[in-house]
């Protein structure tokens, strides 16, 4: 039995649906949703990148350049960067996501991302595999 990643839960109410590219915040006391955004192929690159790769550790910023941006055919730079992870930053504080989920950190190699590890909880598909 192969596990697929299906999405992650952020803290206690954040959900991040990969296959539907949806993040959402249900309100904890009647189970209802209280805002959601669907996200476009580069935030959805960048943040499910971050989500495999800068949890608890730190990213450089020319790697996530080059996988998000890069080696999907698109001209990347420092700016787009700083773009797109002002918006998912903007959209993870609207979902009362803590403003620490997500810090710029220097090391020997260059800055960097990361994500604090301590909230990010992934979910998966269980497949069968028949054979």
């Amino acid at each position: 039995m192969d596990k697929v990643i299906a999405g992650y839960y952020i803290g206690q109410h954040v959900q991040f649906d990969v296959t539907h590219r949806r993040l959402s915040c249900l309100d904890p006391k009647n189970r209802s949703l209280i805002k959601e955004y669907r996200m476009r192929d580069t935030m959805m690159r960048l943040f499910l990148f971050l989500l495999q790769n800068a949890n608890g550790k730190v990213v450089l910023k020319k790697d996530i350049l080059y996988h998000v941006w890069d080696s999907h055919g698109l001209k990347s730079s420092h700016q787009r960067l700083w773009q797109v992870m002002q918006s998912l930053q903007f959209r993870l504080l609207s979902l009362h996501v803590p403003g620490d989920f997500i810090l710029t950190k220097q090391t020997i190699e260059g800055k960097g991302i990361l994500l604090n590890g301590e909230i990010i909880k992934p979910y998966y598909f269980h497949i069968n595999n028949l054979t």
